[in-house]
């Protein structure tokens, strides 16, 4: 069964270009969806302050002092890119935060656009139903700020698209074309690269005539490894040295995170009714008729699926694997379908959709700029503090309560680019970052993910006086931190608005803010240190 026309035939106009309302509703939803990034200068992403710090590191600030003695750039060909290589060159021309916000916005654009481009690539024009992925760019992977990650998958959409399109795939200049753009989604990030081969090798796979044969579908899949193939020896020839690179799954345990990994309205809430009700329209839709899968999608949808459900949570040293796939699988399963409603239906679906991608916008954008304005504190405060001072975060997990501490943990990354400061939360992980520690102080900053969290304040004592046999997380997590007050000069203790537990003696109260403190750490039984 081939596609039907377009049912919703009323066009706009455009400079002249006739084009179908849902293209120009998927228009208007990346322009919905981008607007969040502009109106709030300081996004609630975990990993912001920690990435805009590092481009300030690349657009020079290591060269400067005293940043200096504590970091310095170190070009590999890590396939961790995307970021680094283009935001510190944009900001020279439109400043740091501006450079930054751009790179997101073309995040978001392209994984709403490049559902569209699958869509249009697999039927010959723009329907209802990618609009319906618009919802899935906002999604865990995005929401943390993994910047690489979702840039890189936003190309792949892109570059799947254009792999459908092309009637001449097969031949050499082709291939070879392809090869490359592939190893340039490959130094944004690996997995991005990969899902786009995965994606390729199901397509190519489900393209065979029926019935499929071992060397039809052989044949297909040789084109797939030479797409492949450069990316694979970069991998090879330049292998990222993850530190704890033990793959590991606990499948149980992170259900929950990969369903609500899939769509989020802003940072550690999952949008469970939106996500129960997209779930609903395509399920029920397929299965009345009014929904058609595109039949050489199938087995890829399949696959991504199987995947969601079987991807790890720690892969090459990096957490979050299992994160990654959902809003994938949303994305392509909405992009490969067709709605078959009636005009009437389906014109209310694409309002629907507006609106609900108009109020998910408006969502973030609230939430947002209620944490700018605690970051923008933080950083006037901050501004008090000495230049080139060591800053160590912790967090008052009881006063805190229940509230996501999560926003805060790199918040201290701003004081590197106000006040050349240090942290040890910076991303410097050997084989994953460019930036690096100079060996002053590679011995107290974090050297994995797994130890990318901050303190409790209650494990301040063991800490101070090394003992590391009361706590697994001491030995595990914050080994870089035993006697940390002979190391750091101030302390920001993130609390909230809850009953303040007991400070350690050595911290000497600086500036009291309405959700942190900061506190001169005093250096105390140090010996000779």
């Amino acid at each position: 069964m081939g596609p039907k026309p377009d049912p919703v035939r009323v066009t706009g106009n455009i400079g002249g270009l006739r084009l179908p309302w849902p293209a120009l509703a998927l228009f208007a939803a990346a322009l919905l969806l981008v607007l969040p990034i502009w109106l709030a200068r300081m996004p609630a992403m975990p990993d912001y302050p920690a990435h805009l710090a590092s481009f300030d590191l690349l657009a020079g600030g290591a060269k400067s002092s005293p940043l200096s003695q504590y970091y310095r750039v170190q070009w590999a060909f890590v396939p961790n890119l995307a970021s680094e290589a283009i935001v510190p060159c944009l900001s020279h021309l439109v400043g740091l935060a501006q450079a930054t916000a751009i790179f997101l916005s073309l995040t978001v654009a392209t994984w709403v656009l490049g559902a569209g481009a699958v869509h249009w690539a697999l039927y010959g024009r723009i329907g209802t139903a990618p609009l319906f992925a618009c919802f899935f760019a906002y999604n865990a992977n995005f929401m943390w700020g993994f910047f690489n990650y979702t840039f890189g998958v936003g190309f792949a959409l892109f570059g799947f698209a254009g792999w459908i399109a092309d009637g001449n795939r097969g031949r050499p200049m082709h291939l070879a074309g392809f090869a490359l753009a592939t190893l340039a989604i490959y130094f944004c990030h690996v997995f991005a690269a990969a899902t786009l081969l995965v994606l390729i090798a199901c397509y190519e796979v489900s393209n065979c005539d029926r019935p499929i044969s071992f060397r039809a579908a052989l044949t297909r899949l040789a084109n797939v490894a030479v797409l492949g193939a450069p990316s694979a020896l970069a991998f090879v020839l330049f292998k990222p040295k993850g530190v704890g690179g033990v793959i590991t799954f606990n499948l149980l345990d992170t259900i929950i995170d990969r369903l609500s990994a899939a769509v989020q309205f802003t940072f550690d809430r999952p949008a469970w009714l939106l996500l129960a009700a997209l779930a609903a329209l395509f399920a029920v839709g397929v299965w009345r008729g009014k929904i058609f899968v595109h039949s050489r999608m199938r087995f890829g949808l399949i696959v991504v699926a199987i995947a969601c459900i079987l991807a790890p949570e720690w892969a090459m040293g990096g957490w979050g694997v299992d994160l990654r796939l959902p809003a994938v699988l949303g994305t392509i399963a909405f992009a490969s379908a067709d709605f078959r409603f009636e005009r009437r239906t389906e014109a209310a679906l694409l309002v629907a959709a507006l609106a609900v991608a108009a109020w998910s916008a408006a969502t973030l954008t609230g939430n947002w700029r209620y944490y700018d304005r605690r970051f923008a504190e933080f950083r006037a405060a901050a501004g008090k503090i000495e230049p080139g001072a060591k800053l160590v975060t912790v967090l008052d997990g009881d006063a805190m309560g229940l509230a996501s501490d999560q926003p805060y943990w790199h918040m201290a990354e701003y004081a590197i680019i106000d006040r050349g400061a240090f942290t040890p939360l910076l991303f410097t992980t050997a084989g994953q970052h460019v930036i690096r520690l100079q060996p002053a102080v590679a011995g107290i900053a974090a050297k994995s993910a797994q130890e990318g969290s901050p303190p409790d304040i209650s494990e301040l004592d063991d800490l101070a006086a090394g003992n590391v046999t009361d706590d697994k997380d001491i030995r595990e997590v914050f080994p870089y931190l035993i006697r940390f007050q002979c190391h750091y000069d101030v302390a920001v203790v993130v609390h909230l608005g809850g009953h303040r537990s007991r400070v350690p003696d050595m911290l000497e109260l600086r500036h009291a803010g309405s959700f942190f403190s900061l506190y001169r750490i005093r250096r105390e039984d140090c010996g000779t240190q």
